[in-house]
């Protein structure tokens, strides 16, 4: 049995930005869009919103 997963008025976005997406709580949402480590250096030097 498959399961249809949603998808946020963002989800274009996200997927041109290059996220990575995975399912959750019913949804795809997006998990990554480059390495971890250049994630974290930008949360470090600029912002990150959670």
């Amino acid at each position: 049995m498959s399961t249809q997963l949603a998808s946020t008025p963002l989800d274009s976005w996200h997927r041109e930005a290059g996220a990575r997406m995975v399912p959750f709580a019913g949804y795809e949402m997006p998990i990554q869009y480059s390495s971890i480590v250049a994630e974290h250096e930008t949360c470090r030097t600029s912002a990150a919103l959670f």
